[in-house]
C-alpha cells in the first residue's frame, strides 16, 4: 500500500472494542514510534503503555476522551538533553512527540489497529 493509501485509511476512531491488542501489535506500533525523526536525533520522548483497569480508569480521570480504548499510548518527552532552540527558552519536545505519536497512529493503520489522538486532559 502506497503512503497516501495508508493515511487516507487512517481515521480517528472513537468506538473501541473491548479487545486488548497483542503484545506483536504494540511492538510494531512502538517501533514505529522508536524510529520516527526528532530534532537533532535528540529522541526525547518517552511512550507510556497503560493498558491495566487501574491505569485506564486513572486516564478516565483526566480525560473524557478515552473512547473506551483498552490500550492508551501516552507520548511525552524528557527535559533531559533536550534540543532548546538558540537564544531562547523553546524546546521542539512537543513537536517530537507529536512526529512520534504521528508515526505510531499510521503504524497501527498499517497493521489494522484502530487510533485516535487524545486531548481534552486535565493535566
Amino acid at each position: 500500500m502506497s503512503f497516501l493509501e495508508l493515511a487516507k485509511k487512517r481515521y480517528s476512531c472513537k468506538r473501541f472494542k473491548n479487545t486488548q491488542i497483542t503484545k506483536e501489535q504494540l511492538d510494531y506500533i512502538l517501533e514505529c514510534g522508536r524510529v520516527a525523526p526528532t530534532a537533532k536525533n535528540v529522541q526525547p520522548q518517552r511512550i507510556h503503555v497503560i493498558n491495566t483497569e487501574e491505569g485506564l480508569k486513572k486516564m478516565d480521570e483526566v480525560t473524557i476522551c478515552r473512547y473506551n480504548a483498552p490500550t492508551v499510548l501516552i507520548v511525552c518527552f524528557s527535559n533531559n538533553g533536550i534540543y532548546t532552540y538558540p537564544g531562547t527558552n523553546t524546546n521542539s519536545g512537543s513537536e517530537d512527540a507529536s512526529i512520534v505519536a504521528t508515526h505510531m497512529m499510521l503504524g497501527a493503520a498499517d497493521i489494522g489497529v484502530d487510533s485516535c489522538w487524545l486531548n481534552r486532559f486535565n493535566p
